[in-house]
C-alpha cells in the first residue's frame, strides 16, 4: 500500500507527510545557510528538520553574523 493511498483511506493523517516535507525544506535551508556563514552545518540541519523548533533556527541562521575563517597558518608568535 503507497503512502497516497494510506492517506485517502485515513490510515494516515495527511498532516504528517506535510511535517515530513516541511522538515525536510527546512533542514536543507539551515544547512545552506549555516555553511555560507561558516557554522556548524551538521547541527544546523539536524535542528532544522525539527518541527517547531525548525522555524526559530532559520531565523537564528538569517540574523547570526558571518564568521570569520581563522587559518592554522596564520600564528602569530606576539
Amino acid at each position: 500500500m503507497n503512502i497516497f493511498e494510506m492517506m485517502r483511506t485515513g490510515e494516515l493523517h495527511p498532516i504528517w507527510f506535510g511535517i515530513f516535507i516541511q522538515g525536510i525544506a527546512l533542514g536543507v535551508l539551515c544547512f545552506l545557510l549555516a555553511r555560507s556563514k561558516n557554522r556548524n552545518f551538521k547541527l544546523a540541519s539536524v535542528v532544522g528538520f525539527i518541527p517547531m523548533i525548525n522555524y526559530l533556527v532559520v531565523l537564528y541562521y538569517i540574523g547570526v553574523p558571518k564568521l570569520e575563517k581563522t587559518s592554522t597558518n596564520s600564528i602569530s608568535d606576539s
